[in-house]
């Protein structure tokens, strides 16, 4: 059986120009990879210059009763993106709204004990923060209405005392070991409401939660000009038990995955570490994903339901993403040993290009 040990954290995660690779629990204080020494090609350029070479990214995945979605913020140093975009269950129906943000000094925070990532847009707040001396942890949103999709509205809660909370940081080459990838993921029970108000011919909806789950996720890396990633998460109730679980496998995973990759699986509050995974979609995004592990602990296929995609160039920057809806179907495995079966599981799945 596969095992990858959390051991306790490094003071700092990058240490005379080096960086402490590993899975660590509890969290360091900061999630801080700059400084590391020639990360690229050997070549010593000044870490100033390198430093602007790392991107941030900040997830919020969310099931609020009948919802399921993601936050997203995009940290490019020089502009943020923000995104947010969450189905209905039971019809498909898609909302999705982004926002651009123009230059600021950081955008994503570093700071694992109190820290908030905003876009201050009127007609496009969003804000994901977090607490510990508070015991806090959120989402909050309000939405104007566009041309396609109606006004919402929508906050979820957590705490650091949450009994199902379970956090940890992962430390990977990316792909070798004079550059890193430094991820934190918190995965947890929250108490939630969505608001869809009146808008045209569709009759205005609340929906709340007090027993939904959340799954956060911060990432920096230092990134290469052209960067590919494919990426699963699923949450939801299987068989009585609360189910997160988020795959991803790119084109800087390191070249030692089996110790090093950002895999977990968390069933009521037990995290699992899984192995290195393969994604793949060989007839096309809206035809069936195939997830599957080195280990035989995960074996999964994804049907797609609904599908966005969008394209986007500023200046010498260029994404390609689609995010897709759909549900799982096949066999998950703990660390115990247990079998989780998933039948038309709720989950997300998407794929993603950067080039810089």
């Amino acid at each position: 059986m596969y095992s990858r040990s959390m051991t306790n954290p490094p003071k700092n995660i990058v240490q005379k120009g080096k960086a402490k690779f590993g899975t660590f629990s509890p969290v360091p204080g900061r999630l801080d990879i700059r400084g590391i020494q020639a990360p690229f090609a050997g070549i010593p350029i000044p870490s100033f210059i390198t430093n602007i070479r790392i991107k941030s990214r900040l997830e919020y995945v969310f099931s609020v009763g009948n919802y399921i979605g993601l936050a997203e913020f995009f940290d490019d140093k020089v502009f943020g993106l923000a995104d947010i975009i969450f189905w209905n269950r039971e019809t498909g129906k898609k909302f999705y709204y982004h926002t651009f943000m123009s230059a600021r000094r950081r955008f994503v925070p570093v700071k694992t004990d109190k820290a908030a990532c905003s876009s201050f847009r009127r007609s496009r707040y969003i804000r994901i923060a977090w607490n510990r001396p508070r015991n806090r942890i959120s989402l909050v949103f309000n939405m104007h209405e566009t041309a396609l999709f109606p006004p919402v509205t929508g906050y979820l809660f957590s705490s650091f005392s949450n009994s199902q909370l379970q956090e940890f940081v992962s430390v990977t080459p990316a792909p070798i070991t004079s550059r890193c990838s430094a991820t934190w993921i918190m995965n947890m029970t929250s108490r939630g409401a969505i608001t869809i108000k009146n808008w045209k011919t569709q009759p205005a909806l609340y929906m709340q939660d007090t027993n939904s789950l959340s799954c956060m996720i911060l990432n920096r890396m230092y990134y290469k000009f052209h960067t590919r990633s494919k990426m699963a998460y699923g949450i939801g109730i299987a068989d009585s038990r609360k189910i997160i679980f988020r795959f991803i496998n790119t084109t800087a995973d390191s070249i030692d995955a089996d110790h090093y990759n950002d895999n977990m699986l968390t069933i009521d509050g037990t995290t699992t570490l899984i192995p290195p995974v393969c994604i793949t979609h060989s007839f096309g995004i809206d035809k069936k994903w195939i997830i599957q592990d080195t280990e035989s602990m995960v074996d999964l296929e994804f049907s797609p339901i609904s599908i966005n995609q969008r394209n986007l160039s500023i200046a010498f920057v260029r994404t390609a993403y689609s995010t897709v809806y759909g549900l799982f179907n096949g066999v998950l495995l703990s660390e115990s040993g247990e079998k989780i079966l998933l039948k038309d599981f709720p989950g997300i799945v998407r794929n993603n290009m950067l080039r810089l």
